[in-house]
């Protein structure tokens, strides 16, 4: 099965944007983002930004698991913690991914936008095409 990804100029340059639904019992969140597949990062972290168009409270950033991570990205210096169990969506098809990355804390520069990770790719039993010279990029199931 082939799930499309488009194609947009983004942050200087042309990337793979796939909207994503997310839900999690504990804490409770849920939303529609727009996550770039980065293969290059071994992570997959929800953006600043999407945590503020969430409106996700210090109450709920107080309900993450795990030790308080410090992760360069993007130029960025920021200090995660894990966001257990979350559910995804894409184009209908559920992915349960084990740890997403949540900033609560921006040390230095601007907070990366959602990313999906080498972790969700392995997760999800996905394979990445990514054409950029036809614009054309898609994620395809295992077997």
């Amino acid at each position: 099965m082939k799930i499309p990804v488009r194609v947009e100029f983004f942050a200087g340059g042309l990337r793979p944007i796939v909207t994503v639904y997310i839900k999690s019992e504990i804490p409770k969140i849920f939303g529609v983002v727009s996550a770039i597949i980065d293969t290059g990062s071994p992570t997959t972290i929800l953006g600043g930004g999407d945590i503020q168009r969430m409106r996700i409270s210090e109450i709920q950033l107080g309900k993450l698991v795990g030790e308080y991570k410090e992760l360069n990205i993007g130029g960025a210096q920021i200090k995660t913690r894990i966001l257990p169990e979350a559910e995804l969506m894409i184009s209908g098809k559920k992915f349960k991914i084990l740890d997403i990355q949540i900033p609560v804390k921006l040390i230095k520069g601007t907070p990366p936008p959602t990313i999906l990770g080498i972790d969700f790719l392995l997760q999800g039993k996905l394979s990445f095409f990514f054409d950029p010279n036809r614009k054309e990029a898609y994620l395809e199931l295992e077997g």
